[in-house]
């Protein structure tokens, strides 16, 4: 599915979830991307494709963190061979995919996926006009081939490995909603972005870190799934657990891949209200997370989600709010060695208080809600700062 740009420029807020264990690893695989654009290739610079590839692997960890589900595992059976007979039997399976780079059908033959894992091809091209980035999950297809003769034994021996095997790829051992081996995603390459997920985008920049939550949504079948389509009715989504969150069937955008535009939720785990990541644009200088009403869409194709812990970047002491008290804890000290990771004056986690922890503090100033005092101290504002499916879209809004 798509996701598109809007010009206009908003605020924005830094959270990120907290490590929880896991189920479903969702693993995003850079083999296609040929033209390097999460290295040395990207148009920006071999730095940018660096903060692209951390922002991408960051907001998957983020799913695998959410993520409650058990997947089996796919791999082809080893050929069976009749003791008594001149029999045998091989199996292989396909997974199908559009090349993030070229935008052709690619099929692959025999993979392994680890149990729990879930694997998401990435990479870039040119997508044209406003769009930002499109993904979806891949296709899938299996076979048996059995010849000559065997034994009433090796017979239900073959049938046994036929059953689990199309299990395995079908549905990956669910006995219902969404499962599969995995999908792709690509973002478009012309295109002014942001790719630093530590800080906040400025004035007509698409923000990278926003575009992959939701690409990978899709990739996990928000909008791009048979399961989401059942529960689409005209232009609205029927889900018990969106309904039961919005408080009415919530409205799907045109394409019937996304939320209304402009629909807002809460940050998932969180209270922040914002306008939902899966609604299908984005406005330039906006940071858009995933919010309880995305979760819920997830949860309604078949996902088990828990609410992630959330932290406000930049919030050094922790009241909820990014402020003077935290620049204070900076500059008091800077240019210090601490230990790595040490939230009261190390918001990067290198081990170093300097000019990267300022800019995280700055890039998120007056994010979240001021404490409640006796006297109330104005604070000076500063806006720095997914049968093979058809991919959801991303655009700008215009």
């Amino acid at each position: 599915m798509r996701l598109t740009q809007s010009t206009l420029i908003g605020a924005v807020c830094v959270l990120v979830c907290s490590v929880q264990a896991s189920a479903i690893d969702v693993v995003i695989d850079y083999t296609f991307d040929t033209t390097n654009f999460f290295g040395a290739g990207n148009p920006d610079g071999v730095v940018a494709g660096q903060q692209a590839r951390d922002a991408l692997d960051t907001a998957a960890v983020y799913f695998s963190d959410i993520t409650n589900d058990s997947f089996t595992g796919i791999s082809t059976p080893a050929p069976f061979f009749s003791q008594s007979f001149n029999g045998q039997v091989t199996w292989e399976w396909t997974s199908s995919f559009t090349h993030p780079a070229t935008g052709v059908n690619t099929t692959l033959t025999d993979q392994t996926i680890l149990p729990d894992q879930y694997l998401v091809y990435a990479g870039a091209r040119s997508l044209g006009g406003s769009t930002l980035g499109e993904g979806g999950p891949g296709g899938w297809g299996w076979s048996s081939s059995p010849s000559g003769g065997f034994t009433q034994g090796e017979i239900d021996q073959i049938n046994q490995i036929t059953a689990d095997f199309s299990s395995d790829v079908e549905t990956r051992g669910q006995a219902t909603g969404f499962a599969n081996w995995g999908g792709a995603i690509t973002f478009d390459t012309p295109n002014t972005w942001h790719f630093d997920r530590n800080t906040a985008p400025g004035a007509g920049q698409s923000d990278f870190f926003s575009v992959a939550i939701h690409e990978l949504a899709h990739a996990l079948g928000f909008g791009s799934s048979s399961e989401w389509n059942a529960l689409v009715s005209g232009s609205v989504f029927t889900g018990a657990a969106s309904t039961a969150e919005f408080g009415s069937n919530p409205s799907v955008s045109i394409d019937q891949a996304h939320w209304l535009e402009n629909t807002t939720s809460t940050v998932f785990g969180g209270a922040t209200s914002q306008e939902t990541a899966m609604d299908p644009d984005i406005t330039d200088g906006d940071r858009k997370l995933f919010t309880t009403l995305d979760a819920a869409g997830l949860t309604d194709i078949g996902w088990d989600l828990t609410p992630p812990v959330i932290t406000l970047v930049g919030d050094l002491d922790g009241d909820g709010f990014v402020g003077i008290t935290d620049l204070n804890l900076v500059l008091s000290n800077w240019n210090q060695t601490v230990p790595p990771g040490n939230p009261l004056a190390d918001p990067s986690g290198d081990g170093f208080v300097g000019l990267v922890d300022l800019n995280t503090v700055l890039g998120n100033w007056n994010a979240g809600t001021p404490p409640t005092q006796g006297t109330a101290v104005p604070e000076p504002m500063t806006m720095m700062w997914m049968g093979l499916s058809v991919p959801a879209l991303l655009r700008r809004r215009g």
